[in-house]
């Protein structure tokens, strides 16, 4: 039988590497598949590594990169080039500026506008990384010390109907937006 979830209790202590080593596969396997959209939605996010490709064991994936650590807006981008909508959901918030603002700077540098959707909520608490095939939510933000310092409760998921039920709440969000909330 299939395994379709997995919880994942982190300390400072005990799985960080678990979440470093579960995000680096999930954003491989959507550069290798990239399908129409992605959602990471989180109250705080910034520019985190996600795929360790000092040794080059990713280079196939792209190239440029080169042998270090790629971080998110390197990974987005490519999935951009690739296709893939990419829809962030976060707060208006300083924390955020620098992120928001390098994603705006290198769609429009690249004329991948068209593949980038940021909507800024002031109440978001809601967590989570949905991705074609993989599902990541809980209490981490994406953020240096949601990863790496804070205890965090991750849960992953590779159910299609909870992927589904979770897009379905995700772009309630666009509604909203634009609805004017």
């Amino acid at each position: 039988m299939k395994q379709l979830y997995r919880r994942i209790f982190k300390t400072q202590a005990t799985g960080v590497v678990t979440i470093q080593e579960l995000l680096q596969t999930m954003f491989v396997a959507e550069l290798l598949i990239s399908k129409k959209e992605l959602w990471l939605v989180s109250p705080w996010i910034s520019n985190v590594i996600l795929i360790d490709n000092r040794s080059g064991n990713f280079d196939a994936l792209n190239p440029e990169w080169g042998r270090r650590e790629v971080r998110l807006v390197d990974v987005l981008v490519a999935l951009m080039t690739r296709g893939t909508v990419v829809r962030i959901v976060t707060r208006n918030d300083e924390t955020n500026r620098p992120f928001i603002n390098k994603m705006r700077e290198v769609a429009e540098q690249l004329a991948l506008e068209d593949q980038l959707s940021i909507t800024l909520r002031e109440k978001l608490h809601t967590k989570g990384v949905l991705l074609s095939n993989s599902l990541l939510m809980g209490s981490m933000n994406l953020t240096y010390n949601g990863m790496e310092i804070n205890d965090e409760w991750i849960e992953f998921s590779l159910d299609l109907e909870d992927l589904a039920r979770t897009k379905l709440e995700f772009e309630q969000y666009l509604r909203s937006a634009h609805a004017g909330h």
